[in-house]
């Protein structure tokens, strides 16, 4: 990446604006994005970007009326899972990867693997599947949409739902960040500049990497603000990619994926039933991401 000049990027802007095509335009404002000197600079530069108005559209998908939504959540014999409330959105509203703190926000998957990975229930663990279903079409936004004419959108959405998927340090993530920091060691941003990781399709240690880098606890106050500039668009949801089976990015929709509803999207699905089950796969969350780590280092070989 080439030396910053912030300055002379926005004027550049400012006279496309001004005087240009839109193709001018929209070349000199991911120009402007990319006037960065690595991905986590670029993360601040498009929210920063954003708050001064110059919007970046990364598209919105429908999950139809009729779609089945999950919820694991680990069984416990004191809770009485048939009570509805259990299946509502937490009611103290913590602050999580897509929500500030009392903001209403329900967590769901796509399918029950993408839940049991999320959930980190192990084999042998007892948990609780809960099944919703959509009642009305639901908008939700993501970095989504794939633009055959703008190579710098594709890979700026590359980077962002990277680092929004990254996962986060937590006493529950103790194991998983032991390996991870074993595998990578102490990284600085300057392992984060090589555009060719990216070029040629979604490297998918980013995310892993950016959780390496993310030791502040400040990184769900970054993740709030990407997905509140999201959600201006979709106040219904937002669509993202699990770390764990990272295959959802620009152009590429996977069947597992992750979900957040905010109210408007809640008030469009209805909770259906639920079932105990016992874990009894052999593949958790952190034999997932050795493989992830492994065989895209065979394919950077």
């Amino acid at each position: 990446m080439s030396e910053v000049n912030l300055k002379e990027a926005y004027d550049k802007y400012l006279a496309s604006m001004n005087n240009g095509s839109e193709n001018d335009i929209q070349k000199e404002k991911y120009n402007l994005l990319w006037e960065v000197s690595n991905f986590f600079e670029l993360v601040v530069n498009y929210v920063a970007l954003s708050k001064a108005g110059v919007k970046y559209n990364f598209g919105k998908t429908i999950i139809p009326k009729g779609t089945k939504l999950y919820r694991i959540r680990e069984y416990k014999e004191d809770i009485d899972f048939s009570n509805l409330d259990q299946w509502k959105a937490p009611p103290h509203k913590p602050q999580n990867r897509a929500n500030v703190k009392g903001q209403e926000a329900l967590y769901l998957g796509s399918t029950e693997t993408i839940c049991l990975l999320e959930a980190h229930i192990e084999k042998g663990k007892t948990y609780v599947l809960g099944t919703y279903e959509v009642m009305e079409d639901i908008e939700v936004g993501g970095y989504l949409s794939y633009n055959p004419y703008n190579v710098l959108h594709n890979l700026a959405g590359i980077v962002l739902n990277a680092f929004l998927i990254a996962p986060s340090r937590s006493d529950k993530n103790r194991e998983l960040f032991s390996f991870l920091d074993s595998y990578y060691g102490v990284l600085s941003l300057d392992d984060f500049t090589n555009m060719n990781e990216i070029k040629d399709g979604e490297d998918l240690k980013l995310p892993l990497k950016f959780a390496v880098l993310n030791r502040r606890e400040e990184y769900y106050q970054l993740t709030n603000q990407l997905c509140g500039i999201l959600s201006e668009d979709t106040p219904e949801g937002i669509r993202f990619s699990s770390c764990y089976i990272p295959m959802e990015s620009i152009g590429i929709e996977c069947t597992d994926f992750n979900i957040v509803l905010y109210s408007d999207g809640i008030s469009k699905i209805k909770y259906i039933n639920h079932e105990i089950k016992l874990n009894m796969s052999d593949l958790n969350h952190i034999e997932i991401l050795k493989i992830i780590v492994k065989l895209n280092s065979e394919k950077c070989e």
